[in-house]
């Protein structure tokens, strides 16, 4: 039996980095996509269990999108937008909520119907509406701030109601 890959998106990232170097310490099988080769190590680049995809997320077709995910038996997003001023007002906009949706749809059109987990590291601003906790008023308005001034707030909120709703947990 063929062993399943982890798809790490947002490899490069302050979180993605740790992640990857955690699972080269486990031993596991790594698909990273990435849109810049400078802002990887080099030793990834020599590491046979790491596939290393220089492209951008979102400019992938459907298609190469079902390749990806065809062998890989879970996908971990570290996707988050770049501080910066392009970064958070900038395009894209839904940079993580249209990556979980198309990515998860290219799991579905993928035939052997074999499970794969999605695992989305979000901000801690976005909570978990599944579990009753209380919500305080001064938490409230913080959020209706986030909202309202850091648009990738909304997309990591949306990305997660997606996957809760859409996909389940």
């Amino acid at each position: 039996m063929k062993r399943m890959k982890t798809l790490v998106l947002g490899a490069s990232g302050a979180t993605g980095k740790h992640l990857v170097h955690q699972l080269i310490i486990k031993g596991i099988e790594i698909k990273i996509v990435v849109r810049s080769l400078e802002r990887i190590p080099e030793i990834w680049k020599k590491n046979t269990r790491i596939e290393v995809i220089h492209a951008s997320i979102l400019d992938l077709s459907t298609k190469e999108m079902m390749v990806l995910t065809a062998d890989c038996g879970s996908i971990v997003s570290c996707l988050g937008h770049n501080l910066n001023l392009k970064g958070i007002y900038g395009k894209p906009r839904k940079l993580v909520t249209d990556t979980a949706r198309r990515l998860c749809n290219a799991v579905k059109a993928n035939k052997e119907n074999k499970p794969v987990k999605y695992i989305l590291m979000n901000t801690t601003g976005n909570r978990n509406r599944d579990l009753n906790e209380e919500v305080s008023l001064v938490q409230k308005c913080v959020l209706i701030l986030l909202r309202l001034l850091l648009p990738p707030h909304v997309d990591n909120e949306k990305a997660a109601e997606y996957l809760s709703k859409e996909i389940g947990q």
